[in-house]
């Protein structure tokens, strides 16, 4: 911007110096008006972005607020819904847990009849003349020639049979389950015993639908037979 001499010096050539000077003045004066006038629309302007570029960030914000609070909702809802399902699914399990110990409960007692019915044509010709005897009866006839404890044991006993091996007679303890296992086996090899304490020659029988090899060795390393799917097993060499 041109100072006021340099602009008086130009009027000057068109205008008396009174109004030279004048002129040069106001000239001055509007110019600084104009450039005021100019940097205050500016800063106004700037100053109005500035206002709205803050009420976007504060609806952004809020809006940003809202969806974590819906987050925050949905997710507690998850895990409201997670916990409802781990109690279902507890249920289900616990259910069905009990329907398996009543279905092999059930299977138990249907191969327990099953081997109760057919013992004489299971064990073959090794053994003849086999008879299923009644519990109750045989055990309460053992009354003091054994224990108490021994007495109720037997009377626990799947199924008690008599047969003839050769020229002996043989009593039979049996002892059923559909997968044989080391309890079945201790079992059978108590009650044999007690039977042995009674003055009988007893044989302890594991009758089932499976068994394992190492299950079926133990078996055999205590003298008991298996009875296996209607099979009888041969001893061991």
């Amino acid at each position: 911007m041109a100072t006021i001499p340099q602009i008086r010096n130009r009027l000057l050539e068109g205008f008396p110096e009174k109004q030279a000077d004048l002129l040069a003045h106001v000239v001055i004066e509007a110019h600084d008006d104009l450039v005021n006038q100019a940097d205050f629309h500016a800063l106004t302007g700037v100053v109005k972005e500035l206002a709205d570029a803050q009420k976007e960030l504060a609806d952004a914000q809020r809006r940003t607020e809202e969806r974590v609070e819906q987050l925050t909702e949905s997710q507690r809802e998850l895990t409201d819904a997670q916990k409802r399902t781990e109690m279902t699914l507890s249920d289900v399990v616990t259910t069905q847990q009990k329907m398996l110990i009543r279905l092999d409960r059930l299977d138990g007692h249907m191969l327990e009849d099953k081997v109760a019915k057919n013992l004489p044509a299971f064990l073959g010709r090794e053994f003849r003349r086999c008879r299923v005897l009644d519990r109750t009866e045989f055990v309460e006839g053992l009354e003091g020639k054994l224990p108490e404890a021994d007495l109720a044991d037997l009377m626990r006993s799947d199924v008690i049979a008599v047969a003839k091996r050769g020229e002996q007679i043989v009593h039979l303890v049996v002892e059923v389950s559909c997968t044989a296992d080391a309890d079945d086996l201790a079992r059978a090899v108590r009650r044999a015993a007690a039977l042995a304490s009674a003055g009988f020659n007893p044989l302890g029988i594991v009758a089932c639908e499976s068994i394992s090899p190492q299950t079926l060795a133990a078996a055999r390393h205590h003298g008991l037979r298996v009875l296996t799917n209607g099979w009888l097993l041969p001893e061991a060499a």
